[in-house]
């Protein structure tokens, strides 16, 4: 199943150090989505896409609050309200999977954007970083609720790069293994065995500022 998706953020953002307070935060599902339902249940393969081709598979939309679309080479989520998460799937099926991929946010800097991996029915893994420095894995569920799983708010780490710089993200999502890299480098690894199958994707999100800009581009899916 292919889904690109939308949904109203709401956030209790403590201070500028984290954006998840008390554990979890609430998803208002208000879904705006484009569905294509596939017949195969067969793992996909190793692939690459530098978003150069409008009809590689990640689809387009335009609404009021939000953009997400290929432009430039690459692709775009930009979205102009607060408190608000867009994400964007190809129509893949994965169990055991490394995603890699080049970002670049632009625009205020209170945001959250990165991967997902084994997303089914609005269930899946968040890679996310900000673009003020810091990083978190997460799980979203079809409820309507995203759990940290590495902390009870967003870590900070140096090997971010802030001020409109690229970031090299890698999500890689293994058995229970769940690992994170940024720029090269590990930054987080967790255990969780709720979700075991599922499509891949991208994703972005701001907080109490609203807008942001977040371009993807150069993305690699391969075996762990």
């Amino acid at each position: 199943m292919r889904r690109q998706s939308a949904a109203r953020f709401f956030m209790n953002k403590a201070a500028p150090l984290s954006w998840l307070v008390n554990g979890r935060v609430i998803l208002r599902r208000w879904w705006l989505c484009m569905c294509l339902l596939v017949g195969c249940t067969a793992a996909s393969g190793a692939f690459t896409d530098d978003f150069s081709d409008p009809a590689s598979g990640w689809g387009a939309s335009s609404h009021e609050t939000y953009v997400r679309g290929y432009q430039q080479g690459q692709y775009l989520i930009q979205i102009d309200v607060p408190d608000w998460f867009v994400w964007a799937t190809g129509g893949h099926l994965y169990d055991d999977v490394a995603i890699e991929v080049t970002t670049r946010s632009d625009q205020i800097p209170d945001n959250h954007y990165g991967l997902v991996c084994r997303y089914e029915d609005g269930n899946f893994y968040y890679f996310a970083i900000s673009a003020d420095g810091y990083y978190g894995i997460f799980r979203h569920s079809s409820a309507g609720e995203i759990e940290p799983l590495t902390g009870r708010a967003m870590l900070r780490s140096s090997l971010i790069r802030t001020g409109g710089v690229e970031n090299q993200l890698m999500a890689v999502c293994s058995g229970e293994v769940l690992a994170f890299y940024v720029n090269g480098e590990q930054v987080a690894r967790i255990s969780d065995t709720t979700l075991t199958r599922g499509d891949i994707g991208m994703a972005a999100g701001t907080m109490k500022l609203g807008r942001t800009i977040v371009w993807f581009d150069n993305l690699e899916v391969r075996e762990p």
